[in-house]
């Protein structure tokens, strides 16, 4: 499984015939690891490029939004966040990922690449309007002029960005007794950029594959938080909402 981080940051839907340019250092090496795979003979493997993948379990895709709301409200703050609403952060379910990835055990071709995303053409105002609303904050975006005056020195601010949130973070932790946690609410530098994540994931729906979440919504945000929760990993004094046994 390799990701769509892969492709060019552009508004436009990436296919899997699309420009490539990863984003990150992890994401250049997914890449070569795909292309290793095509020079091994008689190896019979598929590639998928997900989207963002999201649901119970995530610690890397849409779960350090989610701390950070809670770090929000921690400190009675208006959540602010770089560049805009239309900022696009295609998603797709961990449970049709775990499906497509059977699914296509059994239909897919030697070194056939799919991309996985679902319908709801997720940018950074959905997520940051249901993240808000979870957790019964504000929020805000820096803007265009004001994000490219951060990205000058992208480093700084963004370590400045961590260690706001981790502070908070770590005292909601000790006061709710939880002495470790996998989750964090740090994002790295590469993922606060102005890069699109636009995908088109239709090309597995031609061999009768069919998504079953079509859109993040506030439920399936809610059923990340309540495992962690449940966990120990998560402080329930930052859930505003009551989490039924």
């Amino acid at each position: 499984m390799s990701c769509a981080r892969v492709y060019d940051c552009d508004k436009e839907e990436s296919r899997e015939d699309g420009a490539l340019n990863p984003w990150t250092q992890v994401d250049k090496f997914r890449l070569k690891s795909e292309e290793a795979l095509a020079q091994t003979e008689g190896l019979d493997y598929v590639i998928v490029r997900p989207a963002t993948i999201y649901g119970i379990g995530d610690k890397q895709g849409l779960t350090p939004r989610l701390i950070i709301g809670a770090v929000y409200k921690e400190l009675n703050e208006k959540m602010k966040l770089l560049w805009t609403a239309d900022l696009r952060m295609n998603t797709v379910h961990i449970s049709d990922v775990c499906r497509a990835l059977w699914h296509l055990r059994n239909v897919g071709q030697r070194g056939e690449i799919f991309n996985l995303c679902d319908k709801g053409h997720t940018t950074q105002g959905v997520i940051s309007t249901l993240v808000s609303e979870l957790f019964q904050i504000e929020h805000d975006y820096f803007g265009t002029i004001l994000s490219n005056l951060a990205r000058v020195n992208m480093t700084s601010a963004v370590e400045e960005s961590n260690e706001k949130h981790l502070a908070p973070w770590s005292t909601a932790c000790t006061r709710d007794g939880i002495e470790n946690t996998p989750l964090s609410p740090y994002i790295d530098k590469e993922l606060l950029y102005n890069k699109h994540l636009s995908v088109n994931g239709t090309k597995i729906e031609s061999t009768g594959f069919r998504y079953e979440v079509p859109e993040v919504n506030m439920k399936l945000l809610k059923e990340i938080v309540e495992d962690y929760v449940t966990m120990n990993i998560f402080p329930p004094s930052l859930v505003p909402w009551k989490i039924l046994a």
